[in-house]
């Protein structure tokens, strides 16, 4: 009973992150959690804390690796990743699919688990670190393209701005019309009509 509170405490200081679909790291970890677990289980002569201590040591290691993926972004790309397009105007971009190492039929099976049976309908389809793809689906309503990321926390997406046709120079002007630098940035969304930008701290917002 112990060690299954100390467990579920573990689990839910480790925060809702680790809860939903987990980062490879998170996966690693909550395997080990659940191993080092069952050592007093299976061991019932060996003492409490054979299990208690690794479980509190994993859970405190885990929270400092996140804490420091928060506060840097590079560290945060080289440990979980970042995502990648496999789809854009339709187009299946099979350089990349063989960089993630996706088979064609994965990517179809993942499609038609959208409800998509076509790539043509699908404006901008990418594959998440965690491994599972977005799309985002052609409306009948509108041709606009969705907003891509162009900067998210600091990080520049330069394959989103060769999506949309735009360079790191255009970039670097938008920015210095605002004031702003890369890594004041929180959000920079552009679909190449439309520009969403927020600021880090306490920088206005603004809409363009």
């Amino acid at each position: 009973m112990i060690i299954y509170l100390v467990v579920i405490f573990a689990m839910r200081l480790m925060g809702k992150r680790q809860l939903g679909e987990l980062q490879p790291s998170e996966l690693v970890t909550t395997f080990l959690i659940s191993n080092v677990a069952s050592i007093c289980i299976d061991e019932p002569d060996l003492p409490l804390l054979s299990s208690l201590v690794p479980i509190l040591l994993l859970a405190s290691l885990e929270i400092l690796n996140s804490t420091a993926a928060w506060y840097f972004p590079g560290y945060a790309s080289l440990l979980f990743g970042r995502s990648m397009t496999v789809i854009f105007r339709g187009r299946i971009d099979q350089q990349a699919l063989k960089h993630l190492r996706i088979t064609t039929g994965d990517l179809m099976e993942a499609l038609r688990g959208q409800e998509v049976f076509d790539p043509r309908q699908v404006w901008w389809g990418v594959v998440e670190p965690n491994g599972r793809i977005s799309i985002a689906k052609k409306s009948e309503e509108s041709q606009d393209l969705p907003m891509l990321p162009l900067i998210v926390d600091g990080r520049i997406f330069s394959e989103n701005l060769a999506l949309l046709g735009r360079s790191s120079d255009w970039l670097d002007r938008e920015l210095q019309e605002k004031s702003l630098r890369a890594p004041d940035v929180l959000v920079l969304l552009d679909n190449g009509r439309e520009q969403l930008l927020i600021p880090k701290k306490d920088r206005p917002e603004g809409r363009s």
